[in-house]
């Protein structure tokens, strides 16, 4: 991207002070820290990449609203829940596509194949973490990804995913909206609860579908949606368009070219500060993070050997009591998935002996030819209806115990935090031991993503496919007889239902046995992080104190020059986050963004 002069400089500034970070951290051993900084902070940095991330319930047209943006009809579009992965448009030469399995392995796509991979009928969502497609589009040049999340009939279904994984990394989000129904309460809700906290700066707010109102409707609309978004955030950025008229005929009365114009300024200009932003802030966290613990080793110096001694055996020994706890949560993840399946069992048996009871009465009550017509599609119908309903609940559940092991496991890290400021902390400083000092956040990302499963097993069923149950459920009835119809229905349909439930029932324990195992991955990894953290530092410290004996003048003056330094970054850092949202100057001549 064209980079202004001090966009240029600030940049080269927050590489130069994760670079001066990581040195330090290498220097008092704290090497996860000084690898995370130059692998993983410094990179992102480098890369550029600004993620715009698009938001809505289902039908409200965020594929065909993506696929006006790009120009072109790139992603595939429908009446029914088509989106069921996470899709990942970026700048290519000519289109290209590749999907990133749930495993991390990759395989590479012809875009041809690209409806099969993405949507509810291809049937690769519980396999599927995301679909990449490169493509030329002027849009996505400069390092931009536009991200397509799938539609669901509830927003509140898919909130794991979006408050743990996309949301907190969007550098802006398009937030799409349905005239024909705008702004309803759990759209609200959702925005209340899950993403104005995460993105109230940086959201977009697009009024779709507006070709489906008269003109003195679109104005009431508008107005409603305006006053209410008013309600709840401070003046909101509101388009109202009809992609589809743009995608069509490129119709300048659709709202698109606002929107477009907006577009090219934001990702033009704003796109350079909020990238450099926060990374700014990412740097600010880190350095202090680092001064605490420097703070550890002048505290160390403090205290006589044996003492000292004696603090860091305390210090471990409420590392090890954390642990543990962390420990024991891999045998209440397992008690509590075993729960939830039993409860999912039961929910299945009582759908389909209820079902079965009723269904005499039903046949009874129509036309013999209508039975025979309509039968298999009225059963479906009610296994998706039960299935959509019961999805939800699981996803509620599965979400709870979640949110709950993140709990515990943050409550962990206070206790370790507290233990460490108790015996070890700076007099004048306080050790603040953070989620995202432990890069908890790549772990709550990953616990995030379970929510895309349970979010894809609750589509797929909603979207008709029933793969397993269909087979089961397509009955034929033989017969020119009204009464050998029925009959027949009366014998068949029964043992269809049951063994139609009794067919669903693995699939339903295998999305909460896989959620189960990756909420445990994410335990194993707190605790594990939890304890390196801490322990480098202190390892160092003791080890120094031990080969220098009574010897440390030297070790408090570096360890002094190192705090000044770091205090120096943040101070910088403040300063600098001031200046990149300075008055706009012209674009310098270098295009390179370095």
């Amino acid at each position: 991207m064209i980079l202004l002069e001090h966009h240029k400089q600030a940049k080269r500034e927050i590489i130069n002070r994760f670079q001066q970070l990581a040195d330090v951290a290498e220097s008092v051993g704290m090497i996860t820290l000084a690898r995370d900084i130059r692998t993983t902070r410094i990179p992102k940095l480098e890369s550029e990449r600004f993620h715009l991330v698009v938001l809505g319930e289902f039908n409200h047209g965020k594929s065909t609203f993506v696929n006006a943006l790009l120009g072109q009809d790139v992603l595939p579009t429908g009446i029914t829940p088509t989106t069921a992965s996470i899709n990942h448009v970026i700048h290519a030469d000519q289109a290209r596509a590749r999907v990133v399995f749930t495993t991390g392995e990759s395989r590479d796509l012809d875009p041809s194949q690209l409806k099969e991979w993405v949507t509810v009928a291809g049937g690769h969502a519980n396999e599927v973490a995301f679909v990449e497609l490169g493509f030329p589009s002027e849009m996505l040049q400069n390092n931009v990804v536009l991200v397509d999340t799938p539609g669901v009939n509830d927003l509140n279904e898919q909130r794991a995913e979006v408050t743990y994984g996309y949301v907190p990394r969007a550098d802006a989000v398009v937030f799409l909206l349905d005239a024909g129904q705008a702004l309803k309460d759990s759209e609200r809700e959702f925005l209340r609860s899950r993403v104005l906290e995460n993105a109230r700066d940086r959201l977009i707010f697009v009024l779709g579908k507006m070709d489906m109102l008269s003109p003195d409707e679109r104005i009431a609309v508008v107005d409603y949606v305006k006053k209410g978004l008013g309600q709840i955030t401070h003046d909101p950025v509101v388009f109202a368009l009809s992609a589809r008229d743009w995608a069509k005929t490129k119709d300048p009365e659709s709202g698109m070219p606002e929107l477009m114009k907006y577009f090219e300024r934001f990702l033009a200009r704003d796109r350079a500060q909020v990238i450099l932003d926060n990374a700014a802030t990412d740097a600010a966290r880190t350095a202090s993070y680092l001064e605490n613990n420097l703070g550890v080793r002048m505290r160390a110096y403090d205290l006589d050997i044996g003492e000292l001694e004696q603090r860091i055996l305390a210090v471990r020994e409420q590392l090890d009591a954390s642990k543990r706890k962390l420990d024991d949560l891999h045998v209440r993840i397992e008690a509590d998935a075993s729960s939830i399946k039993n409860q999912v069992e039961l929910d299945l048996e009582a759908f389909a002996k209820a079902f079965v009871r009723a269904l005499p009465i039903q046949i009874d009550s129509v036309d013999a030819d209508d039975v025979k017509t309509y039968l298999p599609a009225f059963i479906e119908d009610k296994f998706k209806e039960w299935a959509e309903v019961e999805g939800a609940k699981l996803a509620a559940m599965l979400e709870h115990l979640a949110e709950e092991v993140i709990a515990i496991t943050n409550e962990n890290v206070a206790t370790a935090a507290a233990a460490l400021a108790e015996r070890l902390g700076p007099q004048d400083t306080q050790v603040d031991i953070t989620v995202d000092s432990f890069k908890y956040d790549v772990g709550i990302y990953a616990v995030g993503a379970l929510g895309t499963t349970v979010m894809l097993f609750v589509n797929a069923l909603a979207g008709g496919l029933l793969t397993l149950a269909a087979p089961i459920l397509a009955i034929v009835l033989k017969s020119k007889i009204a009464g050998d119809i029925r009959v027949q229905a009366k014998e068949k349909v029964p043992a269809a239902v049951l063994k139609a439930a009794e067919a669903m029932k693995p699939h339903f324990d295998k999305c909460i046995d896989d959620f189960a195992k990756r909420l445990s991955e994410f335990v194993s990894n707190a605790g594990n992080t939890l304890y390196k953290g801490i322990s480098e530092i202190l390892d160092r410290t003791m080890a120094e104190r031990r080969e220098r004996a009574g010897e440390i003048g030297d070790l408090r003056t570096a360890t002094t020059a190192q705090i000044g330094s770091v205090k120096a970054t943040l101070a910088a850092l403040r300063q600098l986050r001031e200046g990149i949202w300075a008055a706009e100057e012209a674009p310098a001549d270098d295009t390179t963004g370095n």
